[in-house]
């Protein structure tokens, strides 16, 4: 199976040489659980009609109708912006529309603004926090660090970052606060995908080999790091659902994990009936819709 990790960890390189992104489209699933505690996702919905053959990813849900994604047209091989698309009135609205690229949009702690990671015009890659009332031209969180490619809130002043290996060396994630401003790195070979947990733990995965990806859960109160499970080969992404199940793609596949009951995947759908091949990133709403990205 194709390994997505740089995708758009190279998101950066590839824009700053002007080449159009390859095409992803993104879909919503209901997910449903019956009596006897079995996942299942249905009803299926193509979101990104609006851009059929262009780039889609990254898409979160700032509300249970309100998706934040990244984009690119097919027209336009220089830059990608953040949209917004209404699931109520399936219209779309464009939220970035700068000289810069902008990806990995965010709702950050209180509600009010968004956090995106911003490619600059020198190739640094910070921060910035945006107001979602369009009142300011937004602003890095985290000055001083110039090589973030994702990030993951954990409370209103505390996040948790990638931070891109420069030459040899390993992608790291790092720990960082709004008053420190300095990261604490606390693991290496990590996985694009940061979720915060149920009670409170930072979820991410670690490449211990190029065969063996751990799924890890991080404790920001004390600073250890566990063991979850291994995740299904050449899988990255993962979500977390409110009672701590993990869902992950893998293929067309789509499975969960409930911790509390077993250590191990199951299979929740097989999406090939619907014409895809690959699942990557996913998104939760609190409503219990999940948003995938797909090829």
């Amino acid at each position: 199976m194709r390994n997505y990790a740089t995708l758009i960890i190279t998101l950066c390189t590839t824009l700053a040489f002007s080449q159009k992104l390859e095409h992803f489209d993104v879909i919503q699933l209901t997910l449903n659980k019956t009596p006897d505690n079995i996942w299942h996702a249905n009803t299926p919905r193509f979101l990104t009609s609006f851009n059929p053959q262009g780039y889609n990813n990254q898409p979160q849900f700032f509300s249970p109708n309100e998706i934040y994604l990244t984009v690119q047209f097919p027209s336009d091989t220089n830059q990608t912006d953040i949209y917004a698309l209404n699931l109520i009135t399936r219209t779309t609205t464009r939220v970035t529309a700068t000289t810069t690229p902008e990806y990995s949009p965010t709702l950050m702690p209180g509600g009010r603004r968004f956090s995106a990671v911003r490619v600059e015009e020198n190739g640094a890659q910070r921060l910035w926090s945006f107001p979602l009332d369009r009142a300011d031209n937004g602003y890095p969180v985290f000055p001083a660090l110039t090589n973030v490619g994702y990030h993951c809130w954990l409370r209103d002043t505390l996040a948790a970052v990638f931070l891109v290996g420069e030459g040899t060396a390993p992608h790291a994630l790092g720990i960082v606060g709004i008053g420190k401003q300095q990261p604490t790195r606390v693991a290496f070979n990590i996985g694009r995908c940061l979720q915060t947990m149920p009670d409170g733990r930072l979820a991410y995965v670690h490449k211990a080999t190029d065969q063996t990806w751990f799924l890890k859960a991080y404790d920001p109160r004390n600073g250890g790091s566990d063991i979850l499970i291994t995740m299904p080969t050449g899988s990255e992404d993962f979500a977390v659902l409110a009672d701590g199940t993990f869902l992950a793609g893998q293929g067309a596949k789509l499975f969960y994990c409930d911790l509390s009951r077993q250590k191990i995947w199951q299979e929740i759908e097989d999406l090939r009936t619907y014409g895809i091949h690959n699942i990557s990133r996913l998104a939760l709403s609190a409503d219990g819709k999940l948003a995938m990205v797909v090829q």
